[in-house]
């Protein structure tokens, strides 16, 4: 039975971490619960297939596990017995989400030539079903449109990229799921491909260069040399390393031996 009710807050814990993944991933985080086996979730030996599923589900989060005792869940519990305390009713009602970004967008696109034709086109009956008017702000398909001309692009292009920087794709799905631009594709393709993290951290995709070309050939005796060292020869008089010099001109080669440690200046 104590198994069992460890592998449920086991699964409540997973599916929790899953559900805020963009929030907490690449972030250290803290999960107090009021279960005591789960702080040592980190560095105990797990004995069941289930939970060998389940923790494996966390790997690459950063987080620590703290375990408060149920009394001292005040906010929890009032958050759960609401129906049985007028003031945690009181406090629900007054912990309500707030979003700024919303009312700067109802304030600014209010004045955009682009915006309020469209909402014309509504009011009119010519911009189509999918197309309606919701609290000052015009959505497409449920979708809130936001003009290309709104200074609002870049703040919404980085919460939808910031998040992960998972590329452009990733990106414009993520914002497709809240707003709506025509040229949508075009503005998360340039955002990504501008963004410095990505720039710095992700590799760059790009065609073969195509067929090698023969390189010039030299016109005197060592005007052109290629140099290699070759490691992991067994260790004779302490030298374990070959330093390779060939003429490309005359073929002509030297072999140095070398032992580590060797610097610039001892192999010149």
């Amino acid at each position: 039975m104590k198994l069992a009710a460890y592998e449920r807050e086991l699964i409540g814990l997973v599916q929790a971490v899953r559900h805020w993944r963009p929030y907490l991933w690449t972030r250290p985080f803290i999960v107090r619960t009021d279960h005591c086996s789960l702080k040592h979730l980190l560095d105990q030996r797990l004995s069941t297939i289930p939970q060998h599923t389940w923790v494996s589900k966390l790997f690459g989060y950063s987080f620590t596990v703290e375990y408060r005792p149920g009394r001292q869940n005040v906010v929890a519990d009032a958050l759960s017995r609401r129906d049985e305390d007028q003031c945690a009713i009181n406090a629900l009602a007054l912990s309500r989400p707030e979003f700024e970004l919303f009312d700067e967008l109802k304030q600014e696109v209010a004045s955009l030539p682009s915006f309020n034709a469209k909402r014309k086109e509504i009011a009119d009956g010519l911009a189509g079903a999918a197309w309606t008017k919701l609290d000052g702000l015009v959505l497409h398909k449920r979708r809130i449109f936001v003009p290309d001309d709104s200074s609002l692009w870049p703040v919404l292009l980085q919460h939808a990229h910031g998040t992960g920087h998972e590329g452009a794709q990733k990106t414009l799905h993520r914002l497709r799921t809240s707003f709506y631009s025509p040229h949508a594709s075009r503005l998360v393709t340039d955002y990504a491909r501008s963004c410095v993290v990505c720039q710095r951290s992700k590799t760059e995709h790009l065609h073969p260069a195509g067929l090698l070309q023969p390189l010039e050939l030299p016109s005197s005796v060592w005007a052109d040399i290629a140099m290699d060292f070759v490691e992991g020869f067994p260790r004779i008089g302490s030298k374990t390393v070959v330093l390779t010099v060939v003429d490309r001109f005359s073929k002509y080669a030297h072999f140095i031996a070398l032992g580590h440690p060797y610097t610039a200046i001892s192999v010149a």
